[in-house]
């Protein structure tokens, strides 16, 4: 018997119109510091900052293990934050542009999909780091009848959310693949690839193959980020103002992050264990599940270029390829527009400790 998984209706790319939108409203609102209490004294000498608040992407799951364990394990106490508050996304939550860009988040955890177009609608933001060096997006079908990849679409019905349109048309114009040459129909949840009602299915690969396999259903995956779509994912946002005039705190919350993450790579039971039991106990996961969907995760976290870089770090080559696979969506950006390392390559060269 194999168990449906249902599909977050949510993905870093879903709420793309209303995530400008949203964004463009708020730009009038005058931007205040963030947080409302002052930095104290910190330990270790390290520089007192204001408390801040990061707006993540989505309900609290694995996602975030970097930032649950750089919170627990002091990492941001002791890179100079008194205090760095989590907010949890989701479908009615502030997008991470809008929050960034009126003040109510320091950084915010997002998607070029999303961030590119605030960009572009005038919010005055930069994506200074990548927790993701491949976005997670990725077609899913039955392991008995398996598309293999775009060349294996022709003929073929495929479900795919409306959340998840954009990259979807993104990836048949980035493989030249007439979109009349397939189906493509809504997306309800994984028991219309289970049942044979489709040939295959749009999701998150933490969600995906692998998850349905374990559940009893053998299925097979390719990603669009190795077919056409290099894109980043689970981007860090912030103003241009705090690039500007807070760069230290920035590269403070930079540093803390890159290390929170290489403690939960290290010990993915521990990062299991907070999504669990701590910042995602509401939602009652299943840490079996939770476990599987971190494993996939840390495939799109760690790569030859973070081994040789840094985590969060992000390549010449992967910041072209995400403006290449974003005009694929009919966004027209350039890497300027749309990055700064500059901070993170500063907290590389001052932590030489972080590549060992």
């Amino acid at each position: 018997m194999t168990r449906t998984i249902t599909t977050p209706r949510r993905t870093r790319a879903a709420g793309l119109l209303a995530a400008v939108a949203a964004t463009a409203l708020l730009l009038s609102a005058c931007s205040s510091d963030e947080g409302a209490t002052e930095a104290g004294a910190t330990s270790g000498g390290a520089e007192s900052f204001d408390a801040v608040s990061v707006q993540l992407s989505w309900l609290k799951n694995q996602q975030f293990a970097g930032e649950y364990l750089a919170v627990e394990d002091g990492l941001y106490t002791d890179a100079g934050f008194p205090e760095v508050t989590l907010t949890a996304g989701g479908s009615s939550a502030t997008s991470a542009e809008a929050a960034v860009a009126t003040g109510q988040a320091f950084v915010g955890l997002s998607s070029p999909l999303i961030t590119a177009p605030a960009i572009q609608g005038g919010a005055e933001l930069k994506i200074v780091g990548a927790t993701y060096q491949r976005n997670p997006f990725a077609l899913v079908s039955a392991a008995s009848a398996p598309i293999a990849g775009p060349e294996d679409l022709a003929g073929t019905t495929i479900a795919v959310s409306d959340s998840n349109t954009l990259v979807w048309n993104a990836f048949l114009a980035a493989n030249d693949i007439d979109p009349t040459s397939l189906t493509t129909v809504p997306l309800s949840d994984t028991s219309m690839l289970t049942t044979g009602q489709v040939d295959g299915l749009i999701g998150y690969t933490t969600t995906g193959a692998a998850a349905l396999t374990a559940a009893g259903f053998e299925a097979t995956e390719f990603l669009l980020a190795d077919e056409g779509l290099p894109m980043v994912g689970e981007v860090l946002v912030t103003s241009q103002e705090a690039i500007d005039t807070k760069p230290e705190q920035v590269k403070a919350f930079l540093l803390a992050t890159a290390q929170g993450w290489a403690a939960a790579l290290a010990d993915p039971a521990r990062a299991v264990d907070l999504t669990v039991n701590e910042y995602g106990k509401e939602q009652q996961y299943d840490a079996d599940a939770i476990t599987l969907s971190f494993d996939r995760q840390a495939t799109l976290v760690e790569s030859d270029e973070t081994a040789a870089n840094g985590l969060l770090t992000v390549s010449d080559e992967l910041q072209q390829g995400t403006i290449d696979s974003l005009a694929f969506a009919g966004v027209d950006i350039t890497a300027e527009e749309l990055f700064d390392l500059s901070l993170l390559d500063e907290v590389y060269a001052e932590n030489p400790d972080l590549l060992q």
